[in-house]
């Protein structure tokens, strides 16, 4: 009695939250949703690698010891930020399991959120940083982490956009 009582003031049904009565359009709304996270899970997979890539093909300059040295450290801290970048990218396809809830995957705005809310504040927090960077201190080490951060963030759009597609076509149906 007190559980039927508290689902009627949440506003949830019992068929809100099984699984046994699933509807074949929320099973459908599940492998789109599902796909379109591993879509964005190899997207960021292929992104880390590519960025590591261009790291190790970074040209190194004969110079003397403190050159080399200042080299080195710029190499770790680029090997740190594609590591840190690789777990925001993670993170951020994560929260596109947030469209499984029809709340936020029937608003526009709260599914664009759950898509590009976390890559968004991410290149907007490296492009600040860079812009300071470079007009404080001449520094340019965050440059590749910003390309890739605007690259992710545009698939991430494209994604999206498509995503909003599938999901239009499929509520005409």
């Amino acid at each position: 009695m007190a559980q039927s009582q508290s689902r009627k003031l949440s506003g949830l049904r019992s068929t809100d939250y099984t699984t046994d009565n699933k509807k074949p359009a929320t099973k459908k709304m599940n492998k789109i949703v599902f796909r379109f996270w591993v879509i964005n899970f190899l997207i960021s997979i292929s992104l880390f690698f590519i960025y590591r890539i261009v790291i190790s093909e970074t040209k190194m300059i004969d110079g003397n010891f403190f050159e080399k040295f200042i080299q080195i450290l710029e190499l770790i801290l680029n090997i740190g930020f594609s590591t840190i970048y690789f777990i925001a990218m993670i993170i951020s396809s994560f929260a596109i399991f947030l469209n499984l809830i029809a709340k936020i995957r029937n608003n526009f705005y709260w599914s664009l959120l759950a898509f590009l809310g976390i890559p968004l504040f991410c290149v907007l927090f490296i492009v600040i940083k860079l812009l300071i960077d470079i007009h404080l201190h001449n520094l340019t080490i965050l440059t590749k982490l910003a390309i890739f951060s605007i690259i992710y963030l545009l698939l991430t759009t494209i994604e999206f956009l498509l995503f909003r597609k599938r999901i239009n076509k499929l509520k005409t149906e």
